[in-house]
């Protein structure tokens, strides 16, 4: 059995128990019997903090069914009044103390979220949040503790067990002081936190007005002077979005203008990668309007979004689409692209999609810079350069409607991978699907789950024990993992909190390099990679490979960087050559149908690359979709932002704001 069928099926047992539990606890108190109420209950206990433990996804199918952690607390408090009810009379004492407990306990518990609450949202008031400035001048004092506010209302639900315990140990002697030093004991604790956390919170409140704190960033922007902004925003705020912004930070770094981040969604900052350029995210567009960057000229867009107007309303700034892959797809070329001034593509292929378009763009808004991204890659050598022939499946996600669905998951990636693993040569896979596949469509989550079972089973069937016999490297990866995540906390949560950002990237980055080498020693050469995770890059990947299967995506215009061979899906079912003249990427790829038929020949042309009839077309799509190789796509994109920056001042010079003192 799988690790994630073993994961589900542990998740499940436990959510069996702790519904079985609490249908214990019920029976007892009809009987009433107090040895099975004592035993349901401290398997509801038990079974909750293993659940959490374990992360599992019941835990949200068990909140959406109105079962949720607070819900089981309350009626496995209920329950326990019932029993003694039940047990002894309404009016005993064991009932009395026990929902006074109970009553205060909760009474400490509502205050303690709500101290809590209060400060996350004064805090969440604060006009903008930022990374990479020294805004030490606001005096902004630290949150309380990590540990009085992470899982706090776990923490402050499980208070109860000595009063629980309490009354259960009262029932059962008859002893009035088991109730009484409980409930003293529960509601003590819960006190004390309450006393603890007051410190904190009136620290956490101290802050500047929202008038302060623009003018404290004006200042620190005056010092720093940003010349180039990249900006994003998304309304889905989630991990798998920010893949947009952050392939673009290293290549923001290289430039020779001055760069900063501006964000507009708080959580984003949380996914943004590591990277010593300064980051400022201001949820609000009326503080946005206020934040002064007087020689700011060039701001790049890496998505097309609704709240991107509030930046395109700078009137003395060139606004650049620099999207975030070069695809066929119709997003690569929206027509919304009209509002920028420039367009920055990857080669003439992203040119002629735009110039398709009537009157969306003109030719002079659209500049050719090549990928920046794209410098890692490994160029073919004419031959596998594995020892196991390797093959990466890199498909796209389902889109955002049935009508733009690009995938090809749902119809044939199951059929795929038992093809590739059937093969007479000994293949190796490497799946690695878009971050959102699954997240839209049940249909394309269930054939991404399907697709994962059979790499993992045949790897089972491969190398058996030889799969567990690299533990070393495993936990040795945990142990990276962990400092990565160690370093990449900030402010009290962090083990290196007066760590500089630049200090901080370098770290982050030497880790990554030696996770993603450590990550291909980890299992034999022969096994194949389900890779859903940051590490291995997507770019590591192609440089492990030998072919690449995908999609209509932006995944394979990168790969044709490798000159390696590749193959689409064709799934709409289009004549070749009428596919090819459509989808630019096809020109130079061997095309699959849904049923898999031109894999055989994809697969020949690569273990036999003297018949490979592709190679030369795919030097000559190279050129066209990324542009040449002299000079270097690091050095065409900085070149076009300097000269943009350069026409930006001479159309708008610079004009400081009267307030500012900024030495030249």
């Amino acid at each position: 059995m799988n690790k994630q069928k073993s994961q589900a099926l542990l998740g499940f047992l436990i959510t069996a128990v702790l519904v079985l539990s609490f249908f214990g606890m019920m029976i007892a108190v009809v009987l009433p019997s107090l040895t099975v109420f004592a035993a349901s209950a401290a398997a509801s206990y038990v079974a909750d903090l293993l659940l959490h433990s374990a992360r599992s996804t019941a835990l949200d199918r068990l909140r959406d069914s109105r079962f949720g952690l607070t819900i089981r607390f309350i009626i496995r408090q209920f329950l326990l009044l019932g029993l003694c009810g039940a047990m002894g009379d309404i009016d005993s004492f064991v009932v009395q103390m026990t929902a006074v407990g109970l009553l205060m306990l909760f009474a400490l518990q509502l205050v303690y979220g709500a101290l809590l609450k209060h400060v996350r949202k004064k805090r969440q008031e604060l006009p903008y949040t930022t990374r990479g400035l020294d805004m030490e001048g606001l005096g902004i004092r630290r949150m309380p503790h990590p540990f009085l506010m992470d899982k706090y209302v776990r923490k402050t639900l499980h208070l109860d067990v000595p009063l629980f315990a309490g009354a259960l140990g009262t029932m059962a002697t008859d002893n009035w002081r088991y109730v009484t030093y409980g409930g003293i004991l529960s509601v003590s604790v819960a006190y004390l936190a309450v006393l603890v956390l007051l410190p904190g919170v009136r620290n956490a409140l101290i802050l500047p007005s929202a008038d302060e704190a623009v003018d404290e960033l004006n200042a620190e922007l005056a010092r720093y002077r940003p010349q180039v902004a990249l900006y994003f925003t998304f309304a889905a705020v989630s991990r798998d979005f920010m893949y947009q912004v952050n392939m673009w930070l290293e290549s923001l770094e290289s430039l020779d203008l001055r760069p900063v981040i501006v964000l507009r969604e708080r959580a984003t900052l949380r996914y943004l990668d590591a990277t010593p350029v300064p980051v400022v995210c201001v949820p609000k567009a009326e503080y946005l309007a206020r934040v002064e960057m007087p020689e700011l000229r060039v701001t790049l867009y890496p998505g097309n979004a609704g709240k991107n107007v509030h930046m395109l309303q700078r009137h003395d700034v060139k606004h650049v689409f620099i999207g975030h892959g070069d695809s066929d797809k119709a997003a690569s070329s929206n027509r919304v692209s009209k509002v920028f001034d420039e367009i920055w593509v990857a080669g003439r292929a992203g040119r002629d999609r735009y110039e398709r378009i009537k009157h969306a763009v003109r030719h002079d808004q659209i500049v050719e810079v090549g990928r920046p991204q794209l410098m890692s890659l490994h160029r073919w050598t004419g031959r596998p350069a594995q020892r196991i022939p390797t093959v990466v499946y890199a498909p796209t996600w389902e889109g955002w409607t049935d009508d733009a669905c690009y995938t090809s998951v749902i119809p044939a990636g199951e059929k795929l991978v038992e093809r590739l693993l059937a093969h007479e040569s000994r293949l190796r896979v490497i799946y690695k699907p878009h971050p959102l596949t699954g997240t839209r469509s049940a249909a394309a989550a269930a054939a991404h789950r399907r697709i994962i079972a059979l790499l993992q089973e045949d790897n089972v069937r491969r190398l058996g024990r030889q799969m567990t016999d690299s533990k070393s490297a495993a936990r040795k990866l945990e142990r990276i993992d962990r400092r990565i995540a160690d370093l990449s906390e900030r402010g009290v949560r962090s083990p290196f909190p007066d760590l500089g950002e630049a200090e901080r990237t370098d770290r982050i980055r030497r880790n990554r390099d030696q996770a993603g080498e450590l990550y291909w020693s980890a299992v034999p050469d022969e096994a194949h990679h389900v890779v859903l995770d940051r590490i291995p890059a997507l770019n590591d990947c192609f440089n492990h490979s030998d072919l690449l299967i995908g999609d209509m995506s932006s995944v394979v215009s990168d790969f044709v960087a490798t000159r390696k061979p590749y193959a689409i899906f064709n799934l709409e079912g289009l004549p070749d050559q009428q596919f090819r003249d459509e989808q630019r990427t096809a020109y130079a790829s061997y095309l699959l149908d849904p049923e898999c038929n031109g894999l055989d020949e994809a697969l020949d042309a690569t273990l036999n690359p003297e018949r490979d009839g592709m190679a030369p077309h795919r030097e000559q799509l190279k050129e066209y979709l990324l542009g040449p190789d002299h000079p270097p796509s690091v050095v065409r994109f900085n070149d076009a932002a300097n000269d943009l920056y350069a026409r930006g001042l001479r159309d708008f010079p610079i004009e400081y704001p009267d307030h500012a003192q900024v030495d030249a």
